[in-house]
């Protein structure tokens, strides 16, 4: 498994903000969501599909990954979250962060939009590092 983040969740954020630039995991990730997306159960109370799940917390970020990130976004309503379990509502804490824990190896991180999905304080830290929390 991945050591660098603490939170499996808080990866998650990072991995999403991954998406849009060309990651080299992209083209797996995509791979595994045409096998297992397009065959989930809808609305039966199941868990995030486990192959994909198994996949984002095996997944080492490589360096040149992780100097592409620049920016975070704290919500909801990310896609990686209905990758992994397409009929998520937001309803419960499935996703919540509780650890920033390995910020410190996204040496480009600038700036953080909160919208939920974790308390606050949760992202003190970044802020005690000189970066931009937008609330």
């Amino acid at each position: 498994m991945d050591k660098i983040f603490k939170d499996f969740n808080f990866k998650l954020v990072v991995i999403e903000a991954l998406l849009d630039q060309d990651p080299r995991f992209l083209k797996e990730l995509n791979d595994l969501k045409d096998k297992y997306v397009d065959d989930f159960e809808w609305y039966v109370g199941g868990e995030p599909i486990a192959e994909i799940r198994d996949y984002l917390e095996e997944l080492i970020l490589e360096k040149d990954d992780l100097e592409k990130v620049e920016h975070l976004l704290f919500d909801g309503g990310h896609e990686i979250y209905h990758i992994l379990k397409p009929d998520w509502d937001g309803e419960d804490d499935l996703f919540e962060i509780v650890s920033v824990e390995g910020f410190q190896y996204l040496k480009n991180l600038k700036t953080v939009d909160y919208v939920s999905i974790c308390d606050p304080k949760v992202l003190e830290p970044l802020k005690q590092a000189g970066i931009e929390i937008r609330w």
